[in-house]
């Protein structure tokens, strides 16, 4: 990407990201873009040489933003079943918003692409760790009781990744909210001292 222009480069995104999600991501032309943007596919190529490129940042800039938020919400809570359950609730809530970064995990077609492996492991070691930390500190306080932590972390996140099929076929927030609420009742119970 070029430097001249910051605020064309972020139209071009956003145009992008609603021309992905109308098409999907293998359909979607660099000219669907550019008449998404209201700009020249000429004038689209002076930002972005090809729509991997445009890919890229999209994903790279959802990313950014779904990990800040996570983390922001384990932050704001207290206790580390609020933590829990504020990570799982945000984690599903950003992954409706943020279709593209969403598909990117999900799509095998971009598997082809090794920037979307890098996000891909870049997102599961920062989800890993953050539960795990999470976890842990519910041990140390003395309000979970866990004998494997790494394995706990990683059921937890099985079980997130399982109710995504619900964001994809629901399309329903109210229907996502309902499942994550009862998953976590379940959850908590499950590793909670009693």
């Amino acid at each position: 990407m070029h430097e001249p222009n910051i605020d064309v480069a972020q139209r071009i995104l956003q145009a992008a990201i609603r021309v992905f999600d109308k098409y999907g991501l293998r359909k979607t032309t660099m000219r669907d873009i550019a008449e998404s943007a209201g700009m020249s596919k000429s004038s689209l190529y002076y930002y972005f040489s090809n729509k991997r490129k445009i890919l890229s940042s999209v994903v790279r800039q959802e990313a950014e933003i779904l990990i800040e938020k996570l983390r922001t919400s384990v932050r704001q809570a207290v206790s580390p079943q609020e933590k829990l359950q504020a990570y799982v609730v945000t984690r599903m809530h950003l992954l409706f918003e943020l279709s593209i970064y969403y598909a990117s995990l999900t799509e095998a077609y971009l598997e082809q692409y090794a920037f979307i492996e890098r996000e891909r492991e870049v997102f599961t070691n920062f989800e890993n760790s953050t539960i795990q930390d999470i976890l842990s500190e519910g041990i140390d306080t003395g309000v979970f009781r866990i004998s494997d932590v790494l394995t706990t972390a990683k059921m937890i996140i099985i079980i997130m990744k399982g109710m995504e099929l619900r964001l994809i076929i629901g399309k329903s927030m109210n229907d996502l909210d309902d499942t994550v609420s009862a998953m976590l009742d379940i959850l908590l119970q499950g590793l909670e001292t009693h």
